[in-house]
This record gives C-alpha cells, sequence and structure tokens, in this order.
C-alpha cells in the first residue's frame, strides 16, 4: 500500500458559468478537484462544510459581494487562500481585498497559466504553514 495524497479542492465563486467551466477544466487537467458555486452564501456554506484548500472568487456577483464574501471566509478559516478575481479592477478594490486578506487579485481576462502559478503557490504555501 502506497501513500495516497489528497488532491487539493479549489473551489470556484463566479456567477459566470462559462468563467467557472473554463477554469474548472484547466484545474482538473492540473489533478486538482473543483467546486463552483453561483453566490457568496453558498461559498460560505462550502467553507463550513470543511474541505476548501483555496477559494477563487469573483468581486461582482449579486445579493453578496466578493468582498463581503472575502471577510466572512476570512471569519471561518482565516488561512484559507483566497483569490479575488474582477473584470472591474480598481487600485482601492484591490487594496481593500488585500487588506482583508486575500492571497492575490487577478483580473479579467487573465492567463490561465497566471491562474495556475497562483493556486499552486497558494496551497504550497498553506501546506508549508501548517
Amino acid at each position: 500500500m502506497g501513500i495516497e495524497f489528497k488532491k487539493p479542492v479549489i473551489l470556484i465563486v463566479d456567477d459566470e458559468s462559462d468563467m467557472c467551466e473554463m477554469i474548472a477544466a484547466t484545474l482538473y487537467e492540473e489533478g486538482y478537484v473543483t467546486d463552483i458555486v453561483k453566490s457568496g452564501k453558498d461559498a460560505i456554506e462550502k467553507v463550513l462544510d470543511g474541505g476548501v484548500d483555496f477559494v477563487l472568487l469573483d468581486i461582482m456577483m449579486p445579493e453578496m459581494s466578493g468582498i463581503e464574501t472575502l471577510q466572512r471566509i476570512k471569519a471561518i478559516q482565516p488561512g484559507l487562500p483566497v483569490v479575488m478575481i474582477t473584470a472591474y479592477a480598481t487600485l482601492k478594490t484591490a487594496q481593500e481585498a488585500m487588506s482583508l486578506g486575500a492571497y492575490d487579485y487577478i483580473t479579467k481576462p487573465f492567463n490561465l497559466e497566471c491562474v495556475r502559478e497562483v493556486i499552486k503557490q497558494g496551497i504550497e504555501e498553506q501546506y508549508t504553514n501548517t
């Protein structure tokens, strides 16, 4: 019997289905397990359930903003890496997200290689620090 490694679970939070599917397909190729939700409320429930290793979180969503979702996720699990993604980047929003504990901030359209690298670094840091 060999050692089995748990595949990291990436939670993708975005109300744009096409974006979610594109990211999920790319991450699947990298050996990650993905879970997709369309709202901040659903993201918080997933984090509360446990088993999430990394979060990709869109800033502009209906009902609950990505910034509010980030605050709630960090209150539940402070060490969980959360990368904010947005098509409407402003310096103020980026600074706010980072001050609230976001791991990184990526603007749409983005290079999927960049997303892969940020996730890889975030997961490595998370497991190094635990």
